[in-house]
């Protein structure tokens, strides 16, 4: 009678383990390092694939990750940060196979590897944006509003009209003025108000392009935004770090921007401005690393 009743016991507390689950287990497996840090590469985060998960950039993309998703910040491939991570990752590979329909459709699975990058470039393509594979929130955003129908596509068309030809050939992450700004914002003595084609405009790009061993065509082409572009998330990166902001990960040069360049300035002595020249984002990086 008392084995019995043991084993009855033990039978329930077994079923009980078994339907009170933790919120990890729907993850196919535990994240191997590298794989982690592509999830974060893939979703925006400013981290190297190569990096070790001890990088300090890779420690703060995962707090960063922690706190915007309102998961324990401690910076480790903890329970719950991989299982955010691996229900992002589903989540997106499901949006994409709805949205693009690839062949083969995305498997549905944790990992942000090739097959993903590829559906994102195409969905990036798709809808006249970056086409950089990253998904960005620019781009789930975009994702988002096809699947809850906010604006109305017609699938045989492209979804937004190409913009019109001008004298100046541009990249596709900023018009014409959103570069000037950055070109101002990164220390050029550019009047943000004239033309690309302004004669101190292109001596300026002419000597960012030289100064990051771009072709030197004195153009906004491609190549320009893009390394612009990177410079700028990772100048708002640090920023984060350093002053502690919900301040995001864009690639514009904008008001809050050049607000917070103006706070770290003030904080380490420099002249306030909110221009971020060489000196300033070389002083920075080396903040945001300590």
């Amino acid at each position: 009678m008392n084995s019995q009743f043991g084993i009855t016991i033990a039978t329930v507390l077994m079923g009980a383990a078994f339907s009170v689950q933790p919120a990890w287990a729907v993850r196919s497996q535990d994240y191997a390092p590298e794989q982690f840090i592509s999830v974060l590469n893939g979703f925006g985060y400013p981290v190297s694939l190569s990096a070790p998960l001890t990088d300090p950039i890779v420690q703060q993309a995962i707090r960063d990750f922690q706190a915007q998703n309102r998961l324990p910040v401690d910076g480790t491939l903890n329970p719950p940060t991989q299982d955010k991570a691996a229900d992002l990752a589903r989540q997106l590979q499901n949006d994409l196979n709805r949205v693009i329909q690839p062949s083969p459709q995305l498997p549905g699975s944790q990992f942000y590897g090739k097959q993903t990058e590829s559906a994102v470039k195409l969905f990036q393509r798709q809808n006249r944006l970056p086409e950089t594979g990253i998904a960005t929130f620019e781009t789930r955003q975009r994702i988002s509003d096809i699947l809850n129908d906010a604006t109305p596509r017609n699938p045989t068309t492209s979804p937004i009209a190409p913009p019109p030809t001008t004298s100046v050939p541009l990249g596709n992450l900023y018009n014409e003025s959103e570069f000037r700004f950055v070109l101002r914002g990164l220390g050029y003595d550019i009047n943000p108000q004239r033309p690309l084609t302004d004669q101190p405009v292109v001596l300026a790009i002419r000597d960012f392009q030289q100064r990051y061993g771009l072709s030197v065509n004195g153009r906004a082409d491609q190549p320009t935004q893009e390394k612009a572009a990177a410079i700028v998330r990772n100048m708002r990166f640090s920023l984060r770090v350093v002053l502690k902001s919900d301040l995001p990960i864009d690639r514009y040069y904008d008001t809050p921007t050049e607000n917070a360049v103006r706070t770290f300035q003030s904080q380490v002595g420099l002249g306030v401005d909110g221009i971020a020249t060489v000196r300033v984002r070389q002083r920075l990086d080396a903040e945001a690393k300590r």
